[in-house]
């Protein structure tokens, strides 16, 4: 009987662990996209804060979105790469949607749906995993139209610096 209660009261335990960590990668992807949509939807141009940055995003995805916007007239990322637009209206923040977190091989994923003015919306999955002990974004994917920067693609990358080293 006490084997019994015991694996009962462990089950419970994992079940509520997981169910913490749902919910913490979720609350970690709301938390992010509200704060960078504010910065990103305002008049003033100024970039999203670095030490709040490495906050949300896994040091990797940093990297990997440095080093290609140093690239000279690169077309790899052709749009924000957290929100897949050129630009953003603070008034869209109200429509924004975080929701579904679910396994995702070693981490989470995330659906995110932001407002795109005029009663439209941008379908997002955000992938996210445990990075000093913390949820990090690390891969951002555009449901809507089925698309991805392909900042995880060393030939691409490869290539585009190469373009950009043979034009004068």
């Amino acid at each position: 009987m006490k084997r019994i209660l015991l694996s009962f009261v462990m089950l419970l335990v994992g079940c509520s662990s997981a169910a913490n960590l749902e919910r913490s990668a979720q609350d970690a992807t709301e938390s992010f996209y509200k704060s960078y949509l504010s910065v990103f939807g305002s008049d003033e141009a100024r970039p999203y804060p670095a030490d709040e940055l490495r906050k949300y995003v896994s040091a990797d995805t940093i990297v990997r979105i440095n080093t290609i916007q140093e690239i000279s007239e690169q077309e790899l990322i052709e749009s924000d790469y957290f929100t897949y637009a050129q630009d953003y209206s603070r008034e869209w923040i109200p429509a924004l949607r975080v929701e579904n977190a679910r396994p995702f091989l070693n981490g989470e994923a995330v659906q995110v749906i932001e407002g795109a003015g005029n009663g439209r919306s941008i379908h997002l999955e955000v992938f996210l995993r445990r990075e000093d002990d913390a949820w990090k974004i690390y891969r951002v994917r555009d449901v809507t139209n089925n698309h991805e920067h392909p900042i995880f693609n060393a030939g691409a990358i490869t290539r585009a610096k190469a373009a950009a080293e043979s034009t004068p």
